[in-house]
């Protein structure tokens, strides 16, 4: 018996011993991880993929970018379910458990698992690399950006079908027949098939369609397809297919017909080419929308949004051997950022895009609503980023300039001149031009920016669905954080007056979401129209004369010409103005929570020498440039007896 006793005490003490061990040796980690209170980001991906690892990388690049460095700042763990959905669940159940204070998913999968595990909202959760979060059974609404789950926000990038499959049949004009292996179970699998369908049909193409349940079948079903007679092999962003798809690539070979992706660079594995999204670019958007949450803002606040950055990849040598006559049509090389050809793997960087022609002169006519400082911000933006790319006024680049003396009637005439004229590039400043010229100019290429909404504006129904002899930059304003500096700097206000233009799309748009976001804080937004500068100061007299604790103005051109005018208003009411453009705010503003326009600028510039160099803009998408910018008026301040916040002065750098 005491024997007995004795080999149980020892068992005990040895226990004992191998846990104080394991508890010692683990205590630098576990000081890491919570004695230094760091916050805990989780990043989940279903699958190795390049297109998820190359996602995951950018987000990991844009949190260092923003301050949060893993090991240093912020305590980053990754999980990878490895394309097995038990996996994944069990991955999604750890990471809502309420141990991380932010969850970051990349692929649609993740986003579901994760996001219905975290039903109760107790893990903020940020998305990425989403095909459509909207078909994701998530209770998100495409015509309602901000309805979504208080603790759920994201990025969506729906890569468009028919693109694919009108280049397809610009590279083999006989083709007739296309098969598309998918997963039922993936939602955003079911979408793109969806979109395949309707394109198939409008193109008068016949789509065989091989449903798949596991990576492992999917070579017997692409072989399948092949054997029914399908004259090439689609891709989608399905995940069960992209993990076998050297399978598919496999089967082709077989067939002898090509494999065509939304999945850059897959060309790498064997497609003939790929027309899609740059990932890399997408995850690092993503990142910067979940920096923006840990620094404290809503995710309320914030919308579900698309953000489609082109990527192009073609690949040559899957041209050899083929049974019909397919070739990769000259100008989808030339937009390729990636080429495979027998000399190795090319990737296009800014040091190779084409150059202008010595000797050449090239023409642009300019077209704004009136002068005035941001748009002076953004020239610079323009003409900085065009000597850059070699485009220099007064050596090799003629800048005819026009504005509408801040009239909207006066905008359409000066289109038409330069539609007239011989100028290579017909260039839009204001969402008042843009609409304009997309209804007026119909012989020259159009590129826009100092632009809120595209979209709103009538210059297409997407970025990459648009006018087609249209392209350029938009820019929406960081309406959500206005709101919370408004509340910073008014505590308890209950009612904000605005005055805009009806007339103005941007402006429209820009005071619909900012309606929204005011109501949830229970804040009423006080609205007074105009039609023209003449009005504004009275309009402004009598929102002031409503029961309002602050002003308001975004970027509506019509009221910025009259900006003095609503500051006389604020300054006799003492009334804090707030505005949305950083160049008004010396004026008589309060403070400012708007956009950089001079990265707009270059950025539009870049697009601007794609076009005066040959491109179409009906083959470059729109883009989004927003760099965020809060200023602060100390002078208004002493005069209101406003003490700024230690928090907004730490960020406006003061």
């Amino acid at each position: 018996m005491w024997n007995v006793i004795r080999r149980l005490l020892l068992g005990f003490c040895l226990i004992g011993l191998t846990s104080a061990v394991l508890l010692v040796s683990d205590w630098g980690q576990r000081q890491s991880a919570t004695g230094s209170h760091l916050p805990r980001l989780a990043i989940v991906q279903h699958a190795s993929q390049a297109v998820l690892d190359d996602g995951v990388q950018g987000m990991i690049d844009a949190l260092a970018a923003e301050g949060f460095v893993d090991g240093k700042t912020v305590a980053i763990q990754r999980f990878n379910a490895q394309n097995d959905l038990p996996t994944a669940n069990a991955i999604a159940k750890n990471v809502t458990a309420g141990d991380y204070d932010l969850v970051i998913t990349a692929s649609t999968m993740s986003l579901q698992t994760v996001a219905n595990a975290n039903r109760a909202g107790r893990t903020r959760h940020v998305f990425g690399i989403v095909a459509d979060p909207f078909s994701a059974g998530l209770d998100l609404d495409r015509s309602q950006l901000l309805k979504h789950p208080r603790h759920l926000v994201g990025i969506g990038t729906f890569v468009p079908v028919a693109a694919a499959f009108e280049t397809a049949r610009h590279a083999f004009p006989g083709l007739q027949t296309i098969g598309l292996a998918w997963n039922s179970a993936e939602s955003n699998s079911a979408a793109f098939t969806r979109q395949a369908r309707a394109a198939a049909q409008k193109m008068g193409l016949t789509l065989l369609e091989g449903n798949v349940d596991s990576s492992n079948g999917v070579g017997e079903v692409a072989a399948s397809l092949v054997a029914r007679g399908a004259q090439a092999l689609f891709v989608t962003g399905d995940v069960t297919v992209m993990v076998a798809l050297e399978s598919v690539v496999g089967a082709a070979r077989q067939g002898r017909i090509p494999v065509f992706s939304l999945l850059p660079p897959a060309v790498k594995r064997g497609t003939l080419f790929d027309l899609g999204a740059n990932f890399y670019d997408i995850g690092r958007e993503t990142g910067l929308l979940a920096a923006r949450v840990l620094k404290g803002t809503d995710p309320a606040t914030l919308p579900v949004r698309d953000y489609i950055p082109e990527r192009i990849a073609v690949n040559r040598l899957a041209l050899q051997g083929l049974k019909d006559p397919w070739q990769l049509p000259a100008d989808l090389v030339a937009r390729a950022d990636v080429v495979i050809d027998a000399s190795g793997v090319h990737e296009k960087t800014a040091a190779s895009l084409p150059q202008p022609t010595p000797g050449r002169t090239y023409k642009m006519g300019l077209v704004f609503f009136a002068p005035e400082e941001g748009a002076e911000t953004c020239m610079r933006g323009i003409f900085d980023g065009l000597q850059e790319l070699g485009f220099a006024e007064g050596q090799n680049l003629e800048v005819r300039r026009a504005h509408a003396q801040g009239e909207i009637a006066n905008i359409p005439a000066l289109l038409q001149n330069y539609d007239n004229q011989d100028v290579d590039l017909v260039m839009t400043m204001t969402t008042p031009c843009l609409t304009a010229a997309c209804n007026t100019v119909r012989k020259k290429p159009v590129v826009f920016t100092y632009v809120y909404d595209p979209i709103a504006a009538g210059a297409g129904t997407t970025f990459t669905n648009h006018v087609p002899h249209v392209t350029g930059v938009g820019s929406f304003p960081p309406v959500a954080e206005t709101v919370d500096v408004i509340r910073q700097l008014v505590p308890g206000v209950k009612a904000v007056g605005t005055i805009y233009n009806t007339s103005e799309a941007n402006s429209r748009k820009v005071v619909s979401v900012a309606r929204d976001l005011f109501s949830k804080q229970g804040i009423k937004l006080e609205e007074v129209a105009v039609t023209g500068t003449s009005e504004v100061l009275q309009a402004a007299q009598v929102v002031a004369s409503r029961p309002i604790q602050a002003l308001w103005i975004t970027g509506d051109n019509t009221a910025l010409q009259s900006f003095d005018a609503i500051v006389k208003v604020a300054q006799d009411r003492k009334l804090p103005l707030i505005n949305n453009d950083p160049e008004f705010v010396d004026r008589g503003a309060l403070a400012c929570v708007g956009l950089g326009w001079y990265p707009a600028g270059k950025a539009a510039a870049r697009l601007a020498a794609r076009v005066l160099l040959g491109e179409s803009p009906q083959h470059l998408p729109f883009e989004n440039v927003a760099v965020k910018q809060l200023k602060l008026n100390d002078k208004v301040a002493r005069q209101l007896g406003v003490t700024f916040p230690a928090a907004l002065l730490k960020e406006a750098g003061r």
